[in-house]
């Protein structure tokens, strides 16, 4: 009596073959943001072209930390090849007082997430606020994000203007 032998080959589905393989390490998870008068003045900050380009894909709303465990959510806005932080990044700008010369070191963590450290114009780590921030639900009825609520103001102006201050690190 002949015998019949079974195929040992796996078929695999598509979707498992896109969880075996894990998202590739982005080439650039660092930079450097020193604030100037024009990211005072327009509420926003742009992300470096260099991490853009070669960081990793960020979804619409990323989620930034500071050392002390504070989270905010801030939507992302894509004008061409640029990146900007821009809603939820005023409020974070104001929460921690930050001004024209302030140093931002910013860690890609994964998962749209960074963490930060922020440094003052002597170079030294703030001390980050606890009790002046609170987070509440943002009242536009377009955006569902949490926002930051300033109960001291903070948000400083320097003297001169400039569009630099991005430093990039690999």
């Amino acid at each position: 009596m002949p015998t019949t032998r079974r195929s040992s080959a796996r078929i695999t589905s598509a979707a498992t073959q896109r969880r075996l393989k894990p998202e590739p390490e982005p080439a650039v998870k660092k930079f450097i943001n020193i604030i100037s008068l024009s990211t005072i003045k327009k509420k926003m900050m742009k992300i470096p072209a260099r991490f853009v380009r070669l960081g990793p894909k960020l979804s619409d709303i990323v989620t930034i930390e500071t050392p002390v465990g504070f989270k905010c959510s801030i939507r992302i806005k894509r004008v061409g090849n640029e990146v900007w932080f821009e809603n939820g990044w005023s409020e974070f700008a104001k929460a921690h007082s930050l001004s024209e010369g302030h140093l931002l070191f910013f860690h890609y963590k994964g998962n749209s997430s960074f963490g930060v450290i922020i440094f003052n114009i002597s170079a030294s780590e703030i001390i980050y606020p606890l009790d002046k921030v609170h987070v509440i639900e943002s009242d536009d009825d377009d955006d569902d994000d949490m926002v930051m609520e300033d109960v001291e103001e903070g948000f400083g102006f320097g003297s001169s203007d400039g569009d630099g201050g991005v430093i990039e690190l690999d």
